[in-house]
C-alpha cells in the first residue's frame, strides 16, 4: 500500500503560503488585545481582593477603617466588571439563544442569522458605547473629584467607556469572521454541486 495515498490532501506549499498571511495582522490584534484584557482582568482581579483583605483587617482587627480603600475597591470593581464584559464578547460567551439551530437546519440560513445578529449587536454597543462616551465627556468636563481618595471620577466613567470599545472592536471581528463563514459555506456547497 502507497503511504501517500493514506496522507490526508493538504495544501501545497505555494496555496499555504496564500491563505496563512492573508489574515495575519487581523489575528495578531486579537491576540494582542485578548492577552492585554486577560493581565488587565488579572491585575485588576488580585488588587480587588487585596484591597478587600486590607479593609478587612482595617475595619475589624485594627479598628479603623478607611473610606478611600471602598472608593479604590469600587473603582477596580468596575473595571473589572467592564473587561470581563468586552472579554465574554471575545470569547462569544455572552447570553444568546440557541433556538435557531434547532429550527433551521440549512448552514447558510444559520450563519446568515448569526451574521445579522452581530451586526445588530455591533450597532447597539456603538450606541450605548456613544452615549458613555458623552456622559463621560461630561464628567471630564465638571472636573469632579472622589470624596475621600480625591482622584478624578473620570477613572470610573472610563472603565464603562473602554468596555463598549472593547465589546465594538470584538463584535466588528465576530462580524468579518461571520461574513468569511457565509462565503466559505458557500463556496463549499458550489463546489459540492459542480461534482
Amino acid at each position: 500500500m502507497n503511504i501517500k495515498e493514506l496522507e490526508p490532501n493538504r495544501p501545497s506549499h505555494c496555496e499555504t503560503k496564500t491563505i496563512v498571511p492573508r489574515h495575519k495582522a487581523l489575528k495578531k490584534l486579537e491576540f494582542i488585545l485578548d492577552y492585554c484584557i486577560r493581565g488587565a482582568m488579572v491585575f485588576t482581579g488580585l488588587g480587588l481582593a487585596i484591597l478587600m483583605f486590607t479593609q478587612v483587617i482595617m475595619r475589624y482587627v485594627l479598628e479603623s477603617p478607611f473610606a478611600g480603600i471602598e472608593e479604590a475597591a469600587i473603582l477596580l470593581a468596575v473595571w473589572v466588571s467592564f473587561l470581563g464584559m468586552g472579554y465574554a464578547t471575545k470569547q462569544r460567551s455572552h447570553i444568546h439563544g440557541g433556538i435557531v439551530s434547532l429550527l433551521v437546519h440549512d448552514p447558510v440560513k444559520i450563519e446568515m442569522i448569526r451574521f445579522t445578529v452581530s451586526i445588530i449587536c455591533l450597532f447597539t454597543v456603538c450606541v450605548f458605547g456613544y452615549f458613555a462616551a458623552k456622559y463621560g465627556m461630561f464628567v471630564f468636563e465638571k472636573e469632579r473629584m472622589s470624596l475621600y481618595l480625591q482622584w478624578p471620577k473620570g477613572l470610573w466613567t472610563a472603565s464603562m467607556i473602554f468596555g463598549f470599545l472593547l465589546m465594538a472592536i470584538f463584535f466588528l471581528f465576530q462580524t468579518i469572521k461571520d461574513f468569511r463563514q457565509i462565503l466559505e459555506i458557500k463556496a463549499q456547497s458550489n463546489n459540492s454541486n459542480k461534482v
